[in-house]
């Protein structure tokens, strides 16, 4: 396997690219998410997080993830580019179809849960959720083939694609057309059909072998196996991030609702530079057979990570209050409290997922399941007990409780297996010097 000498400006460079693009992608979130509160209002905004969780439950339970194990798979160089997608593509198919068969099956209970505190009918806007679930699938499956090709430049195009495809289709059906909830349904549908066919048709073939002879059992299975370490992890997460919305679709009303997701949509602008760190870090660290540089490269990913946002951090919580009543309007001033109280969680279970990826990179993703129970429990304890006794506020601070100790047992998971002091994972001088430099040179090449 080769190794890769250890260059931060190199590595980090790459992950501002990869930044950049979520922060634009984010920017055009943030346009559509005014554009939305100020035209359909708090009560429509909710109806769609009721719909949206939909699509999160299916990819959370139902999908394999067997897209992430490709990831390592290809890194470690155990099989061709074509098996692997052959086969994740397969195993997406099979499992896409047989949840959206299991859940128009069961389409009247799933609208009874979802729509009990609104007398109106959604189920057509739902069976279109509902149907758009299998290409959800493909594009995930193209996206982290890129990934784990680390062609950054197609990754990033597919992204961008996606963001502004859902933002003018939203602006226009909204403003123009005045087509209120479906517009963010065709928005969804069209934003994931056309990134997808683009995927498809930008894949590099040449060398690869006939249709045919793709399907690898032997990969398959290795595939399937490091994927179940995923699956679980994806399950622990989704109940982590989805607990409060759930417990507030039975105890909030739809503005209350849409109150708490822009709040938590808002804080989670934090993950952007982490999730652009952990893109690049997971094929690294997959490539690396050195343990001690692998170790080197998530200690000064964190360290970095941690310092941005703790700066990030601090300034929203001074502007919030005026940004979101600036953004969306005086009808949505108590986002601003959730996105408060859920700060300083967000930026100590943000700046740990770099070190999840260490643990991703190295074959270790069955350590993550068994360290993410106890945090996911308590977080379901909280949220039923917060939201009992302080409502909106109270699924704010179980957000942020909930955020913390989930990164905390990673951070503390990270220094007890690798057998390391704390004192190399504390910002340092050089950090500093280091986002510097990387800005610098970024701007000078421009």
């Amino acid at each position: 396997m080769k190794t890769r000498s250890f260059d931060p400006i190199s590595l980090l460079s790459s992950a501002y690219s990869i930044m950049q693009r979520d922060i634009f992608i984010y920017a055009l979130n943030i346009l559509t998410g005014v554009i939305v509160a100020r035209t359909l209002g708090p009560e429509i905004l909710g109806i769609w997080v009721l719909l949206t969780l939909v699509s999160s439950y299916a990819e959370g339970f139902g999908r394999l993830k067997t897209d992430i194990s490709s990831v390592y798979i290809l890194g470690s160089e155990k099989a061709k580019p074509e098996e692997v997608l052959f086969s994740i593509t397969f195993f997406a198919v099979i499992t896409s179809f047989t949840i959206v068969s299991i859940m128009l099956w069961q389409i009247e209970f799933i609208e009874d849960f979802l729509f009990q505190n609104t007398k109106l009918d959604y189920r057509q806007e739902l069976i279109c959720i509902i149907f758009i679930i299998p290409f959800e699938f493909l594009l995930l499956n193209y996206s982290y083939f890129y990934i784990s090709l680390e062609n950054v430049v197609v990754y990033n195009r597919i992204k961008v694609i996606q963001a502004i495809l859902n933002f003018s289709i939203i602006a226009i059906l909204i403003l123009a057309l005045d087509f209120k909830l479906w517009s963010l349904v065709f928005a969804k549908i069209i934003s994931t059909l056309i990134p997808l066919l683009y995927s498809w048709s930008i894949t590099d073939r040449r060398g690869w072998t006939k249709l045919r002879s793709r399907w690898n059992w032997s990969v398959s299975k290795d595939i399937l196996t490091y994927a179940f370490n995923f699956y679980i992890i994806g399950i622990i997460g989704h109940i982590h991030r989805l607990t409060i919305k759930t417990i507030g679709a039975i105890s909030f009303n739809t503005s209350q609702l849409a109150f708490y997701n822009q709040g938590e949509a808002a804080s989670r602008l934090l993950n952007v530079i982490p999730n652009a760190l952990s893109t690049i870090l997971y094929p690294r660290i997959s490539r690396s057979d050195e343990a001690e540089q692998s170790i080197e490269i998530s200690c000064t990913s964190f360290r970095v990570t941690f310092f941005i946002l703790s700066i990030v951090g601090v300034i929203l919580f001074l502007i919030a209050d005026y940004l979101i009543i600036f953004l969306y309007g005086i009808d949505f001033a108590p986002t601003a409290d959730v996105l408060e109280i859920a700060l300083p969680g967000a930026v100590i279970g943000s700046s740990c997922l770099t070190l999840q990826t260490f643990f991703q990179g190295k074959g270790l993703a069955n350590i993550i399941p068994k360290l993410q129970i106890i945090p996911v429990i308590l977080q379901v304890g909280f949220a039923y007990i917060f939201i009992s006794l302080w409502g909106l506020n109270g699924a704010a601070m179980a957000f942020s409780l909930g955020s913390a100790l989930y990164g905390l047992v990673i951070l503390i998971a990270f220094i007890w297996i690798n057998h390391i002091s704390i004192s190399r994972l504390i910002p340092k001088y050089q950090d500093i010097k280091l986002v510097y430099s990387i800005v610098l040179n970024h701007y000078k090449k421009d």
